[in-house]
């Protein structure tokens, strides 16, 4: 799931970890997202804990390539303090995991909920 646009240090993006990404987090991480997530919350992060989930974040969401994820996350690193990157990988995770406030799950885009017409059959209506 998308987060919409988030303003952190490398700029104003989309981010998304898709099941593949998640995987990767896991995997970089070795922890579960949800352990990451919490670790992020309650202040236990780790360095890598940000660069994987933003860095992630980048390539779910087509905002950039892995190659080019990779240097602008790293590069982005070692000009700013840590902990300018937390809020960002807090809500990219808790997009991925919870979703996005007002985007309503299982709706398509743009759909409007089909319209009732009153109409059903009648449950005590004989069976022919």
């Amino acid at each position: 799931m998308h987060t919409g646009p988030l303003h952190w240090p490398g700029g104003e993006h989309d981010f998304a970890l898709n099941l593949g990404q998640l995987r990767a987090l896991q995997d970089a991480t070795d922890s579960g997202p949800e352990e990451v997530l919490n670790r992020l919350r309650l202040g236990n992060w780790r360095v890598n804990d940000l660069i994987d989930t933003i860095r992630l974040g980048l390539v779910g969401s087509d905002a950039m390539s892995k190659e080019d994820a990779s240097k602008t996350v790293l590069a982005l690193f070692d000009q700013h303090p840590k902990v300018e990157f937390k809020l960002t990988a807090i809500a990219i995770l808790a997009a991925a995991l919870l979703g996005v406030p007002g985007d309503p799950v299982g709706e398509g885009e743009g759909q409007p909920p089909a319209p009732e017409n009153g109409g059903s059959a009648n449950s005590t209506a004989p069976v022919q």
